[in-house]
């Protein structure tokens, strides 16, 4: 009787220690994303453009994330940007926008 009680709790406690997991990564991914965002608009007031790729921001440091940048809803590089994190553990991607369009926000899940 013992050893299924403890069985049931491990089980308990495995699942909620992944559901943690995940949840923490994808924290660490959305803050990530944010991250570049401000990398992004900290080397446009330096250079006039914004940069198709996260090395050639300052001091932003993405680690294991997944960032893609791409042009924002303008659909040009030059005036706006959209920044993608993803982390194979991470159950969500987010993306931020830097012109999002009416009502929605500069952050989301994707």
């Amino acid at each position: 009787m013992v050893i299924v009680l403890v069985g049931i709790l491990a089980g308990i406690a495995i699942s909620q220690y992944a559901a943690t997991r995940g949840r923490a990564v994808d924290m660490r991914v959305a803050s990530v994303v944010r991250g570049v965002a401000t990398g992004e608009e900290a080397y446009f007031a330096n250079t006039q453009a914004y940069a198709a790729e996260p090395a050639r921001l300052y001091g932003v440091v993405p680690g294991d994330i997944a960032i893609t940048i791409s042009a924002g809803n303008t659909g040009d590089l030059a005036t706006s940007f959209r920044v993608r994190g993803s982390h194979p553990s991470a159950p969500h991607a987010y993306v931020w926008i830097s012109d999002p369009l009416p009502g929605e926000s500069n952050l989301t899940i994707d």
